[in-house]
């Protein structure tokens, strides 16, 4: 983070949440997304995800236009269409995605500078796709 990224995170600004992500809008949201897409897999009533949750609110906050942020709750997957395919094996999982394939997957309660760190991995391969492209 530059100095000037620093100063701009101290200004009142307001607060963006995780969308929440249903069966029909999960994959279409990831493959549609122009930047990398960080995916909160969680259930209700769980204190480390509430915990997860809101790291992610402050992360889509501060990564607003860089990030999308969203949650899935896995509840609503009972024929396992979305946990499957993303290899969800913990509660709360944080996916990151670049359209639709899974970039990094952190099981647990992760904190803000590791989601972080993954997250500029995931844009690094962005970078490293589009030079090889040109």
């Amino acid at each position: 983070m530059s100095f000037f990224d620093a100063l701009k995170s101290l200004l009142p600004h307001e607060k963006v949440y995780p969308v929440e992500l249903s069966n029909e809008t999960f994959f279409p949201s990831l493959k549609n997304s122009p930047v990398p897409v960080i995916v909160d897999f969680y259930v209700e009533k769980s204190q480390p995800c509430n915990m997860v949750y809101s790291t992610l609110t402050k992360f889509a906050t501060d990564f607003k236009g860089r990030a999308r942020v969203g949650a899935f709750n896995l509840a609503q997957d009972t024929d396992g269409k979305i946990i499957v395919p993303c290899k969800i094996k913990a509660v709360p999982t944080i996916g990151i995605f670049i359209k639709d394939e899974p970039i990094e997957l952190l099981e647990g309660v992760a904190g803000y500078l590791k989601i972080q760190e993954a997250f500029e991995k995931a844009e690094e391969k962005i970078n490293k796709k589009n030079l090889k492209q040109k």
